[in-house]
């Protein structure tokens, strides 16, 4: 993956503690910083993904058309039928 340098300015508590895990962890401190931030980005595009998905079931209407849906999935399942 092609990388671009950046600036930062962190608070020395903070950079400290990032070169420690480096340290423990064999890694570049910017390795750690670029996972991190990675890991950041991936938790809010999950967090805005399930509020959307909340969002979305919140709504009456699609809350009826899934019952109607699985009721009728269930209905014609072959997989539900006790032998």
């Amino acid at each position: 993956m092609p990388m671009k340098k950046v600036a930062i300015s962190l608070p020395e508590p903070v950079l400290e503690a990032v070169d420690r895990l480096a340290a423990r962890r064999g890694e570049s401190r910017s390795h750690v910083i670029a996972t991190i931030l990675s890991r950041v980005a991936h938790v809010k595009r999950d967090r805005d993904m399930t509020a959307q998905i909340d969002a979305l079931f919140a709504d009456e209407t699609i809350v009826v058309e899934q019952k109607r849906t699985a009721d009728e999935f269930l209905r014609v399942s072959p997989w539900t039928r006790e032998e």
